[in-house]
């Protein structure tokens, strides 16, 4: 017998051992689950998960290289980083980051698992790096020789287009205070939002749009850089937000507002002089001459990424792609709206990922143990405070969520020969950026998910319905109707974006329960009662009676 069968022989005997801590096994056989590792009524882990003794050693190895990502970004700023965590509320909900980690991948196996931790490595690994940078050369802090060469900017706009200036350093500059933080730390938004309430907002305005200008008015967010480029993306509200940001900041600044319906004739074209004028102001701001090279050489990164992304796409749409879930979504969300293209990490981890996953599809390799029982397409602004959430309707429902909205942002190809050329495909690169073509980009933009759902093979909806979008407002009957006759499982999903204290996570997911609860006991006989939560795992033809926590 082989050194390598010999190994595996060895593993599954150990395994089989220790099968009685995998909470996987405890679903199934009525001893637990995944709620049983954490002290009662909170989200602290006594333990972490047992996933037998290979998964377990990938998913170590991965919370040490995210570690070490951490340390790097406090060796190669320590000062800066510990006024930081003295100066900033949000700092100190980074040190969350790993138990954050740990409850998006529960559950995961096998090659799902491995790629899950990659992908999530790549953002902790590029985010640490955008967090020692902007402390380290933050006013407030003291500054530093960089600052005058990073150009703040709104994180809904795509810096691709300011790659062109070689010696500057766009930096989306709500993401490290205000949007990527709230995935981590629930209760840190609510706190911001209550500043801007406070100050004045009125309570149903969009809660990113009110965290932001909470942030802003708290004086939060850093210091950096010589002038700002505003948006009007996704909506007119982050306008609005933006106004608060400029005044707080001090700083010149330049609207970047693209046309909102820009299917229309004369959008587009209004949309690519918008960005010229951009270019134009960082140039007359900060005494840099575009170049176009540069531009093109980031723009051949960021095209191999959306090809590569395009090659994902082909295999969502079988029982056997092994990226699944929140591991695609959020890395595509965080790859292409705050990195884009500037880092070459995330080109050679997009070439790594897409082997292992065709690797995986030619084994015909189906994940979570091909539990599946719904395929679900994900529609409109999921709620940041509830990042895992489609771990949890995978785990306790059999519910794979093949593909989020956010995914499908922008993925045309960009010139990389032709300057006026180049500029009209960011543009449109632009129009098509996160939540802004789908949710507010009209009628025909909103409606086209039956097509993207029906594209991948999907027998389920699940439509966010931000409750303060007023974008989204009036669509519910008209959703409903549509699914109704075109044959598709649909459920609105409310929630309140930032704001877990309008709806909680525990009423989201009675959501689903409830609709799964009556569909299923209608439509399928081997069910007898529904009531899951986070406790368990989806068990084929088999429901118990749990309680909630």
């Amino acid at each position: 017998m082989k050194l390598k069968d010999l190994t595996n022989a060895a593993i599954a005997g150990l395994d089989k051992k220790l099968e009685r801590f995998d909470p996987k096994w405890q679903a199934a056989h009525g001893k637990g689950g995944l709620r049983s590792r954490y002290q009662d009524k909170t989200g602290i882990a006594r333990y972490r998960e047992w996933r037998g003794v290979k998964d377990t050693f990938v998913d170590y190895a991965a919370w040490l290289n995210n570690l070490l990502s951490m340390g790097k970004m406090v060796v190669s700023a320590p000062i800066p980083v510990l006024k930081g965590f003295w100066e900033y509320r949000w700092m100190g909900s980074y040190l969350g980051t790993f138990a954050f980690i740990d409850r998006l991948f529960e559950g995961f196996r096998d090659e799902e698992l491995k790629i899950a931790h990659m992908n999530m490595h790549c953002i902790v690994n590029s985010l640490t790096r955008k967090i020692a940078l902007v402390l380290a050369n933050d006013k407030r802090l003291g500054g530093g020789k960089l600052s005058d060469r990073i150009v703040p900017m709104d994180e809904v706009l795509p810096p691709l287009f300011m790659t062109g200036f070689k010696n500057l350093i766009p930096i989306p500059i709500q993401t490290l205070p205000e949007f990527i933080i709230c995935d981590i730390d629930q209760h840190l938004d609510p706190y911001y939002i209550d500043v801007a309430e406070s100050f004045g907002l009125a309570a149903d305005v969009c809660s990113r749009c009110s965290a932001e200008t909470g942030v802003a008015i708290d004086d939060d967010f850093p210091i950096v850089g010589k002038a700002v480029l505003t948006t009007n993306m996704p909506c007119n509200a982050s306008e609005a937000t933006s106004m608060f940001q400029r005044r707080r900041f001090g700083l010149p600044d330049f609207p970047v507002t693209m046309a909102m319906i820009h299917n229309e004739p004369g959008a587009h074209p209004y949309s690519t002089q918008v960005l010229k004028d951009a270019i134009a102001f960082i140039e007359e701001q900060y005494g840099e001459k575009y170049d176009w090279n540069a531009l093109f050489a980031r723009a051949e990164h960021m095209n191999e990424q959306n090809r590569i992304e395009l090659e994902k796409w082909e295999l969502f749409k079988t029982p056997y792609s092994a990226l699944c879930g929140i591991a695609e979504s959020l890395y595509r969300l965080y790859g292409w709206a705050s990195v884009n293209g500037q880092e070459d990490q995330f080109t050679y981890n997009d070439r790594k990922v897409l082997k292992i996953m065709l690797d995986a599809y030619q084994r015909r390799h189906e994940p979570f143990g091909g539990t599946t029982r719904h395929r679900a397409f994900l529609w409109g602004p999921s709620a940041v405070y509830y990042t895992d959430f489609p771990t949890w309707v995978q785990n306790c429902w059999g519910i794979n969520i093949v593909l989020n909205m956010d995914s499908t942002m922008g993925h045309n190809m960009i010139s990389t020969t032709d300057p006026e050329q180049a500029i009209q495909d960011l543009a449109l690169f632009s129009e098509k950026g996160v939540m802004r073509h789908h949710a507010v980009g009209g009628w025909e933009n909103v409606n086209a998910l039956w097509e993207w759902a029906k594209k991948f093979n999907c027998d389920m909806v699940i439509f966010n319905d931000n409750v303060s979008c007023k974008g989204m407002n009036g669509v519910h009957a008209l959703m409903e109707e549509q699914a109704r006759d075109l044959g598709f499982h649909f459920i609105f999903l409310e929630h309140d974006l930032e704001d877990c204290r309008t709806i909680s996570r525990r009423d989201m997911r009675n959501i689903i329960n409830n609709y799964l609860v009556a569909s299923l006991i209608t439509f399928d006989t081997r069910i007898i009662v529904a009531d899951r939560d986070d406790t368990c795992f989806f068990v084929p033809g088999e429901i118990k009676v749990i309680s909630f926590i």
